[in-house]
């Protein structure tokens, strides 16, 4: 835009009476990054678009390379070491590693200094260090220390004005008063206190028009365990429930395997030879692992289940033996033998296992607990976990007395929470003790709070 040129007055001795208007200062065109329209306000008009991102660049090769960081993009890769690298200049830094230092062109010229830099920023910072300077000030009060290197002033701040043990990465984060030997862990750990670190990417919290975030792993894993359980889709479960994804998944096979074996069925006809008379565990379908002796055409399901029946069918393996000195009998299953100490040595009250006679081995049963007076009463459990806590090697429940320890629960259904009878509990893991708080007296205990003493 030209400059106005307005002519006021008349004309009066040879000249001109001019007032020169100068356009005001153009308003930056709005752009488009991303899709999105930024209008820009100051001269880094290139803005990032992430969320939560406040960059801006004043060229739009300098976004382009920054935006790099938030895909994970790495495009420049070293040659010599294969590393990767967000930028070009990167790379070109990284890339003077691999020369020998004789190739650095800033040579120290005190006496009898022989070390070489890349840059004059590094020899000037290096000459500084010669000449005696410490530009790292401690910034606390009535301290009056300064240091040549920045790690210096950290491990000073560390043993000096913090709490004993404190190492030189402190954590700056409010209430948190953890401290790491290097800058990675302390990065590591920061993600701790994000509280957008995991979302839920379940399609029910994503329909909903707003993204659901947790800021632990155990959070999101305890709100899709309660939100949205391992859940049977078929319709013969009605909606059935499980308490874990592995155990969802081997139900499901149970539905393949029935849903194939219907398959095959019907397309045998009803007087087939190859439909078996008697069904058997398992089902007919799939059973690929065939024993291979000669007169033998039993066919498996696994081959764990083959290997079992070479074992002790034509081997001969006994290697279940019966416990009791006076008894010298061997079997070649597991659930044999228990139906053999069922019968022969279990007291007269105890009722024997079935009879069922079948080449798979069932699920162990777990023998009757002896119970007598001092367990019934709880006294048992009461003189142990006074034995573990005179050892110093388990923690007692410290409810009703928390002392600020944790955050009730406004759960109505923790009654105990209320209650000021203390708990007699005691558990060998810290781990165990938070559970019980949470789930028996609605007490939520962070993780981080240590000040529980075994006594």
């Amino acid at each position: 835009m030209s400059a106005t040129l307005t002519v006021l007055g008349k004309r009066q001795r040879s000249h001109f009476v001019l007032q020169v208007s100068t356009p005001g200062p153009s308003k930056p065109a709005p752009v488009i990054i991303n899709g999105t329209l930024v209008q820009p306000t100051t001269k880094k008009r290139y803005q990032c678009t992430h969320p939560g991102c406040l960059k801006a660049y004043s060229k739009p090769s300098r976004l382009e390379e920054h935006e790099r960081s938030h895909t994970g993009d790495r495009p420049f890769s070293c040659d010599t070491c294969s590393k990767t690298f967000l930028r070009e200049s990167h790379l070109h830094a990284h890339s003077r590693s691999h020369l020998p230092e004789s190739d650095r062109p800033f040579v120290c010229g005190e006496q009898g200094c022989t070390k070489r830099f890349w840059t004059a920023q590094h020899l000037r910072v290096h000459t500084d260090w010669h000449n005696g300077a410490k530009p790292f000030v401690c910034p606390e009060d009535d301290c009056g220390e300064s240091f040549a290197k920045n790690h210096q002033l950290r491990s000073h701040r560390a043993t000096a004005h913090a709490a004993p043990g404190t190492k030189p990465y402190q954590c700056e984060h409010e209430g948190c008063s953890k401290s790491f030997a290097t800058n990675q862990h302390l990065r590591q750990h920061s993600k701790v206190h994000d509280e957008k670190r995991y979302t839920c990417s379940n399609t029910a919290c994503l329909s909903e028009g707003s993204l659901v975030f947790f800021p632990t792993w155990t959070a999101l894993q305890l709100h899709n365990r309660t939100v949205h359980p391992p859940t049977c889709t078929h319709a013969s479960c009605n909606g059935r429930i499980f308490s874990s994804q592995h155990h969802l998944r081997n139900h499901l096979k149970l539905h393949e395997q029935q849903e194939a074996e219907a398959a095959f069925d019907a397309g045998l006809p009803s007087d087939s030879e190859d439909r078996p008379r008697k069904k058997r565990r398992g089902g007919e379908f799939g059973r690929d692992w065939k024993c291979e002796m000669e007169d033998c055409g039993k066919d498996f399901k696994s081959e764990k289940a083959l290997n079992t029946h070479v074992k002790v069918t034509h081997l001969g393996r006994r290697d279940f033996v019966c416990p009791h000195d006076d008894c010298a009998l061997t079997f070649g299953y597991k659930h044999v033998l228990r139906r053999h100490l069922a019968k022969e040595h279990s007291s007269p009250s105890e009722p024997p296992d079935s009879d069922d006679e079948d080449d798979f081995p069932s699920s162990p049963v777990p023998a009757a607990p002896q119970l007598d007076i001092a367990t019934i009463t709880g006294d048992a459990y009461a003189q142990n976990a006074r034995q573990k806590l005179a050892a110093a090697v388990a923690l007692r429940c410290p409810f009703p007395d928390l002392h600020g320890l944790g955050e009730i629960s406004p759960e109505p259904e923790c009654a105990s929470a209320t209650s000021s009878r203390p708990c007699e509990y005691v558990f060998s893991r810290a781990y165990d003790l938070r559970r019980h708080l949470q789930s028996t007296h609605g007490v939520i205990l962070e993780k981080d709070v240590s000040n529980i003493e075994c006594v």
